[in-house]
């Protein structure tokens, strides 16, 4: 039994039958309710009234970027999953940067869309481990320092970052690490507070920054 409130999805999709077509395809799955289909970005705020987790999966032609940047804009607490050809950081690294939280690729099969439009709703980085990490990477060479830390981190801590810095979802961690889910998400607040940082993109780009890297 699941431990978290199902995720809203809203599809955003231009051609009614791709609309059709995810709307039926992901009704289907747990933990996932569908809230809306739309066609225009326009249309968006109309579905966000919610302090439940929510996620905008997107199936759209290009320019994805200028569209990320205006969803941002109108649902700055929502998850953006961007659908794309490939996992090409040529790609993904403008969608990161306009602040989309994740991207999948047409190629995964329907149980990893969802497992990565569930974890977009709780703000986790859906990417996967290897291409986040890289990505992660990238951006952070394009970053300056944030400055020191106010408050040295424990032992548990680091290495919750170091697998944050490769991307794994809240799940990936606690399984990795043989904790709940549940304080591994007490963890995270208490990285969050000690960087200064608001977002697991945020800590993940510092842990990149600053060398925190997994323990080979």
């Amino acid at each position: 039994m699941s431990t978290h409130a199902p995720t809203r999805l809203i599809i955003l999709a231009s051609a009614p039958l791709y609309q059709a077509a995810w709307q039926a395809l992901l009704s289907e799955q747990p933990d996932i309710v569908v809230a809306g289909v739309i066609s225009d970005i326009s249309n968006a705020s109309d579905f966000l009234q919610s302090d439940r987790p929510t996620t905008l999966f997107i199936d759209h032609s290009p320019p994805l970027s200028s569209l990320a940047q205006q969803l941002k804009t109108i649902a700055p607490n929502s998850g953006l999953l961007f659908l794309v050809d490939s996992y090409d950081l040529d790609q993904i690294l403008p969608l990161l940067q306009a602040g989309a939280t994740g991207c999948i690729s047409r190629d995964e099969p329907v149980a990893e869309l969802a497992r990565a439009i569930i974890a977009v709703g709780r703000g986790e980085i859906a990417l996967p481990p290897s291409i986040a990490a890289r990505a992660l990477a990238s951006l952070a060479r394009g970053k300056s320092a944030t400055g020191d830390l106010i408050e040295l981190l424990s032992e548990r801590e680091v290495e919750v970052l170091q697998l944050l810095a490769q991307g794994m979802t809240n799940k990936d961690i606690a399984q990795t690490l043989i904790l709940s889910v549940r304080t591994v998400e007490a963890h995270l607040r208490n990285i969050f507070g000690k960087l200064g940082v608001r977002s697991r993109t945020e800590a993940a780009l510092w842990a990149t920054k600053h060398g925190y890297r997994p323990q080979e």
